[in-house]
Protein backbone atom coordinates (compact mmCIF):
# COMPACT_ATOMS: atom_id res chain seq x y z
CA UNK A 1 0.00 0.00 0.00
CA UNK A 2 3.10 1.96 1.04
CA UNK A 3 4.50 1.64 -2.33
CA UNK A 4 1.24 2.32 -4.13
CA UNK A 5 1.34 6.11 -2.58
CA UNK A 6 4.54 6.51 -3.05
CA UNK A 7 4.20 5.87 -6.77
CA UNK A 8 1.01 8.00 -6.97
CA UNK A 9 3.04 11.12 -5.49
CA UNK A 10 5.93 10.19 -7.88
CA UNK A 11 3.79 10.13 -10.60
CA UNK A 12 1.71 13.55 -10.03
CA UNK A 13 5.36 15.07 -9.32
CA UNK A 14 6.50 14.37 -12.69
CA UNK A 15 2.95 15.42 -14.18
CA UNK A 16 2.94 18.96 -12.17
CA UNK A 17 6.89 19.11 -13.88
CA UNK A 18 5.50 18.70 -17.27
CA UNK A 19 2.74 21.21 -16.36
CA UNK A 20 5.78 23.82 -15.23
CA UNK A 21 7.59 23.23 -18.14
CA UNK A 22 4.58 24.07 -20.75
CA UNK A 23 4.24 27.41 -18.66
CA UNK A 24 7.88 28.13 -19.05
CA UNK A 25 7.89 27.19 -22.37
CA UNK A 26 4.75 29.56 -22.97
CA UNK A 27 5.74 32.37 -21.62
CA UNK A 28 9.70 32.09 -22.88
CA UNK A 29 7.95 31.99 -26.48
CA UNK A 30 5.39 34.67 -25.49
CA UNK A 31 8.50 37.02 -24.13
CA UNK A 32 10.33 36.39 -27.54
CA UNK A 33 7.51 37.25 -29.94
CA UNK A 34 5.80 40.36 -28.02
CA UNK A 35 2.24 40.35 -28.25
CA UNK A 36 0.15 42.72 -30.50
CA UNK A 37 -3.15 44.58 -29.22
CA UNK A 38 -5.50 47.07 -31.46
CA UNK A 39 -6.75 50.57 -30.23
CA UNK A 40 -9.63 51.93 -32.23
CA UNK A 41 -9.75 55.85 -32.95
CA UNK A 42 -10.52 58.52 -35.47
CA UNK A 43 -8.18 60.39 -37.17
CA UNK A 44 -8.82 63.38 -39.71
CA UNK A 45 -8.65 63.13 -43.45
CA UNK A 46 -9.59 65.36 -46.39
CA UNK A 47 -12.14 64.72 -49.00
CA UNK A 48 -11.93 66.74 -52.20
CA UNK A 49 -14.54 68.24 -54.04
CA UNK A 50 -14.98 70.01 -57.53
CA UNK A 51 -11.66 68.29 -59.03
CA UNK A 52 -9.63 68.73 -56.31
CA UNK A 53 -10.64 72.71 -55.62
CA UNK A 54 -11.92 72.50 -52.67
CA UNK A 55 -11.46 70.23 -49.53
CA UNK A 56 -13.24 69.38 -46.49
CA UNK A 57 -12.22 68.01 -42.90
CA UNK A 58 -13.61 64.31 -42.28
CA UNK A 59 -13.02 61.98 -39.22
CA UNK A 60 -12.21 58.87 -40.42
CA UNK A 61 -12.42 55.46 -37.62
CA UNK A 62 -9.25 53.95 -37.85
CA UNK A 63 -7.41 51.22 -36.01
CA UNK A 64 -4.34 51.28 -34.91
CA UNK A 65 -1.89 48.30 -33.80
CA UNK A 66 0.63 48.45 -31.31
CA UNK A 67 3.08 45.59 -29.48
CA UNK A 68 4.72 45.47 -26.56
CA UNK A 69 8.39 43.24 -26.15
CA UNK A 70 10.59 42.56 -23.42
CA UNK A 71 11.48 45.65 -22.18
CA UNK A 72 15.37 46.72 -21.88
CA UNK A 73 16.16 47.59 -17.87
CA UNK A 74 15.76 51.08 -18.73
CA UNK A 75 12.31 50.65 -19.66
CA UNK A 76 11.60 48.33 -16.75
CA UNK A 77 12.96 51.13 -14.57
CA UNK A 78 10.50 53.71 -15.94
CA UNK A 79 7.81 51.24 -15.38
CA UNK A 80 8.61 51.10 -12.08
CA UNK A 81 8.60 54.00 -11.11
CA UNK A 82 4.69 54.66 -12.12
CA UNK A 83 4.33 51.53 -10.32
CA UNK A 84 5.64 51.97 -6.83
CA UNK A 85 3.07 55.20 -6.87
CA UNK A 86 0.03 52.93 -6.95
CA UNK A 87 0.16 51.81 -3.51
CA UNK A 88 -3.57 50.67 -2.30
CA UNK A 89 -4.96 50.23 1.20
CA UNK A 90 -7.03 46.77 0.77
CA UNK A 91 -8.37 47.77 4.60
CA UNK A 92 -9.85 51.63 3.30
CA UNK A 93 -10.92 49.83 -0.19
CA UNK A 94 -12.93 47.05 2.23
CA UNK A 95 -14.43 49.57 4.81
CA UNK A 96 -18.19 51.57 4.72
CA UNK A 97 -16.57 54.33 2.49
CA UNK A 98 -14.64 52.07 0.02
CA UNK A 99 -16.91 52.48 -3.04
CA UNK A 100 -15.62 56.41 -2.36
CA UNK A 101 -12.09 55.24 -2.13
CA UNK A 102 -11.91 53.74 -5.08
CA UNK A 103 -13.42 56.70 -7.02
CA UNK A 104 -10.51 58.81 -5.19
CA UNK A 105 -7.97 55.91 -6.45
CA UNK A 106 -9.57 55.98 -9.96
CA UNK A 107 -9.09 59.82 -9.94
CA UNK A 108 -5.41 59.27 -9.09
CA UNK A 109 -4.35 56.53 -11.06
CA UNK A 110 -6.61 56.50 -14.18
CA UNK A 111 -4.10 58.53 -16.25
CA UNK A 112 -0.68 57.01 -14.66
CA UNK A 113 -2.30 53.95 -15.78
CA UNK A 114 -2.24 55.02 -19.18
CA UNK A 115 1.22 56.19 -19.05
CA UNK A 116 2.61 52.79 -18.06
CA UNK A 117 0.65 51.20 -21.09
CA UNK A 118 2.16 54.00 -23.20
CA UNK A 119 5.92 53.11 -21.56
CA UNK A 120 5.53 49.73 -22.23
CA UNK A 121 4.58 50.57 -26.52
CA UNK A 122 7.61 52.58 -26.29
CA UNK A 123 10.68 51.13 -24.55
CA UNK A 124 13.41 52.18 -25.64
CA UNK A 125 12.12 54.27 -28.25
CA UNK A 126 11.14 56.67 -25.76
CA UNK A 127 14.71 57.24 -25.74
CA UNK A 128 15.95 59.20 -28.95
CA UNK A 129 19.42 59.25 -29.95
CA UNK A 130 20.79 62.39 -31.47
CA UNK A 131 24.41 63.42 -32.27
CA UNK A 132 26.40 65.40 -29.71
CA UNK A 133 29.62 67.28 -29.50
CA UNK A 134 32.71 65.63 -29.89
CA UNK A 135 30.77 62.68 -31.48
CA UNK A 136 29.07 61.66 -28.63
CA UNK A 137 25.62 60.28 -29.03
CA UNK A 138 22.66 61.79 -26.34
CA UNK A 139 19.22 60.76 -26.07
CA UNK A 140 16.38 62.93 -25.29
CA UNK A 141 12.94 61.39 -24.34
CA UNK A 142 10.31 61.61 -26.41
CA UNK A 143 7.91 63.38 -24.24
CA UNK A 144 5.49 64.19 -26.83
CA UNK A 145 5.22 60.99 -28.07
CA UNK A 146 4.49 59.78 -24.64
CA UNK A 147 1.68 62.35 -24.16
CA UNK A 148 0.35 61.32 -27.53
CA UNK A 149 -0.15 57.58 -26.50
CA UNK A 150 -0.94 58.21 -23.09
CA UNK A 151 -3.87 60.76 -24.26
CA UNK A 152 -4.60 57.64 -26.52
CA UNK A 153 -4.78 55.42 -24.39
CA UNK A 154 -6.71 56.90 -21.58
CA UNK A 155 -9.60 57.90 -24.86
CA UNK A 156 -9.74 54.29 -25.44
CA UNK A 157 -8.82 51.82 -23.17
CA UNK A 158 -12.01 50.17 -20.96
CA UNK A 159 -11.04 48.68 -17.12
CA UNK A 160 -11.52 45.21 -18.28
CA UNK A 161 -9.02 45.82 -21.37
CA UNK A 162 -6.93 47.65 -18.90
CA UNK A 163 -6.70 44.17 -16.94
CA UNK A 164 -6.01 42.09 -19.75
CA UNK A 165 -3.22 44.19 -20.70
CA UNK A 166 -1.76 44.75 -17.21
CA UNK A 167 -1.28 41.06 -16.93
CA UNK A 168 0.48 40.39 -20.36
CA UNK A 169 2.91 43.75 -19.70
CA UNK A 170 3.55 42.08 -16.30
CA UNK A 171 4.18 38.88 -18.50
CA UNK A 172 6.89 40.54 -20.55
CA UNK A 173 8.41 42.01 -17.91
CA UNK A 174 10.03 38.84 -16.98
CA UNK A 175 10.81 39.88 -13.42
CA UNK A 176 11.86 36.18 -12.80
CA UNK A 177 14.90 36.25 -15.05
CA UNK A 178 15.52 39.66 -13.68
CA UNK A 179 15.19 38.58 -10.21
CA UNK A 180 17.66 35.66 -11.06
CA UNK A 181 20.05 38.26 -12.22
CA UNK A 182 20.31 39.92 -9.46
CA UNK A 183 20.31 37.13 -6.80
CA UNK A 184 23.59 35.86 -9.25
CA UNK A 185 25.11 39.25 -8.68
CA UNK A 186 24.67 39.50 -4.81
CA UNK A 187 27.30 38.82 -2.42
CA UNK A 188 24.85 36.89 -0.16
CA UNK A 189 23.93 34.53 -3.12
CA UNK A 190 23.56 30.90 -1.33
CA UNK A 191 20.88 29.63 -3.23
CA UNK A 192 20.43 28.22 -6.98
CA UNK A 193 18.41 30.81 -8.98
CA UNK A 194 14.78 29.77 -9.45
CA UNK A 195 11.99 31.39 -11.70
CA UNK A 196 9.75 33.45 -9.67
CA UNK A 197 6.76 31.64 -11.11
CA UNK A 198 7.80 28.28 -9.80
CA UNK A 199 8.99 29.91 -5.99
CA UNK A 200 5.02 30.86 -5.94
CA UNK A 201 3.78 27.42 -7.21
CA UNK A 202 5.46 25.87 -4.48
Amino acid sequence: MFGASFRLVKTRMVETKKILEQERSELNALINRGVSFEVQDVEVQYKSYLCGLFKKKILVPITRNFVIEEPTLGTLDRLSSEWIEMAIDEETIKGEDGMLQARKMTKKHALRCARVIALAVLGSDYLIPKAGNGGIVRYEEDTKRLEELTRLFARQIKPSELHQLYVLINAMCNLGDFLNSIRLMSADRTTIPIRIEESNEG
